[in-house]
C-alpha cells in the first residue's frame, strides 16, 4: 500500500513539476525566439514573423495581441488575439507545437503549427480589406475569404474561396476588374516565388482566370478573359479588344515589379 501510494503520488506530481517548469523555468524571451526564427530565414529569407504582446498561461498556454507575417520587410498578414496551446499530438511525435486560434478582422483563424515549420491553418470569413499584402496592389479588395493553409518549411500551399467579392478598381489598368463577385483558386508560396496554380473569378460580365508567377517581386503574369460581349459597354470593349486572341478568348499580360 505505501509503494502503491508513493507512486501515486510521483504521478500526480509530475503535471505540477510540469507547470511549474514551462511558468518559471522556461523564459518567454526564448520561446518568442524559437517561434520567431522558425519563420524567419524561410523562404530565401522574404518572410518574417513578430509577435506583439507574448505572453505565457499555465498549462502551457500562450497569447498575443497580434501576429504579424512580413514578406520583404513589408506587412502580408496580421492575426489578432493570437492564443495557442501545446498540441498533445505534436508531444506524442516529441516535436513542439500548438494548437492555436486568431481573426482576421472578425473572421475566425484555426489550426495547428509545430517546430520545424509545419502545419494547417483554417479560415473562415476572413476579411480581405484586413490582409495588408492585397494593398500593394494599388486596389480596394473587399469581402470574406475561407482558406486552408499548409504549410511545410519554407512552402506555404493556399485553397480559397471568396463568396462575396468587391474590388473598388479605380487605379487598375486591368480590364473588367470591379465587375467579378466570385473568386476561388489556389497558389504556392515557395522561396522568394508565389506560383499562381489557377485564381478564377465570375462576375456580371463573364468569367476571367489568373496564372503564371511572381518571382523575386517581378510578376509574370496573364489574365484569361472569357467575357459576354453583350453586356461589354463601348468602353469596355475597346479596352478589351486589344488583347483579343480569338472570338471571346482574351489574354492581359500583366508583368513587371509589384507595387511597393
Amino acid at each position: 500500500m505505501i509503494k502503491l501510494r508513493n507512486i501515486l503520488l510521483v504521478l500526480a506530481f509530475v503535471p505540477v513539476l510540469l507547470i511549474l517548469l514551462w511558468t518559471i523555468a522556461v523564459p518567454l524571451d526564448l520561446i518568442k525566439e524559437r517561434l520567431e526564427s522558425s519563420v524567419t530565414g524561410q523562404a530565401d529569407g522574404s518572410m518574417t514573423l513578430s509577435l506583439n504582446g507574448l505572453r505565457k498561461g499555465i498549462f502551457f498556454s500562450l497569447y498575443a495581441e497580434s501576429l504579424e507575417l512580413k514578406i520583404d520587410n513589408s506587412p502580408a498578414l496580421i492575426i489578432t488575439g493570437f492564443t495557442g496551446r501545446l498540441s498533445p499530438c505534436c508531444l506524442a511525435d516529441l516535436r513542439l507545437g500548438f494548437d492555436m486560434k486568431g481573426r482576421i478582422g472578425t473572421g475566425d483563424v484555426s489550426g495547428t503549427i509545430k517546430i520545424p515549420l509545419e502545419g494547417s491553418i483554417r479560415a473562415e470569413r476572413a476579411e480581405l480589406s484586413e490582409v495588408p499584402y492585397l494593398t500593394r496592389f494599388n486596389t480596394a479588395v473587399n469581402g470574406h475569404v475561407a482558406s486552408d493553409i499548409g504549410i511545410n518549411g519554407n512552402e506555404l500551399r493556399i485553397i480559397f474561396n471568396v463568396p462575396d467579392l468587391a474590388i473598388d478598381d479605380s487605379s487598375s489598368i486591368i480590364p473588367l476588374l470591379n465587375t467579378f463577385t466570385k473568386l476561388q483558386g489556389a497558389l504556392t508560396l515557395k522561396g522568394s516565388t508565389i506560383q499562381v496554380d489557377s485564381i478564377s473569378l465570375d462576375g456580371t460580365k463573364g468569367y476571367a482566370r489568373l496564372k503564371g508567377k511572381i518571382v523575386g517581386n517581378i510578376m509574370d503574369l496573364s489574365l484569361e478573359l472569357m467575357p459576354e460581349t453583350d453586356k461589354l459597354n463601348t468602353l469596355e470593349s475597346m479596352v478589351v479588344g486589344k488583347y483579343i486572341v480569338s472570338p471571346g478568348y482574351y489574354v492581359v499580360p500583366i508583368t513587371g515589379p509589384l507595387p511597393r
